[in-house]
């Protein structure tokens, strides 16, 4: 609770860096695309996003390979391809 007594949420999770960092894990957030446009309503893509945006989620791939292995690694390396050719 709050020092007022009221209740609040705490986040042990919180994260302070560009916005385009939240879309590394939207592969396993399940939002529908509907979601997204109105995300991307309130927040524009700015230029060079698409390439910017394997790279995030590379990150958190190699993370879940480094604690789960399995079938991360492909999903990494075919991240990594892409970001490549890109």
């Amino acid at each position: 609770a709050s020092s007022g007594g009221e209740p609040c949420i705490f986040d042990p999770a919180t994260y302070y860096g560009h916005h385009e960092a939240e879309w590394g894990m939207s592969w396993c957030a399940s939002f529908g695309g509907k979601f997204w446009e109105g995300y991307r309503s309130l927040i524009p893509k700015d230029p060079g996003f698409d390439k910017r945006a394997i790279l995030y989620e590379l990150y958190h791939k190699l993370n879940h390979y480094n604690l789960f292995g399995g079938g991360y690694m492909s999903d990494s390396q075919r991240l990594l391809d892409r970001l490549l050719a890109a």
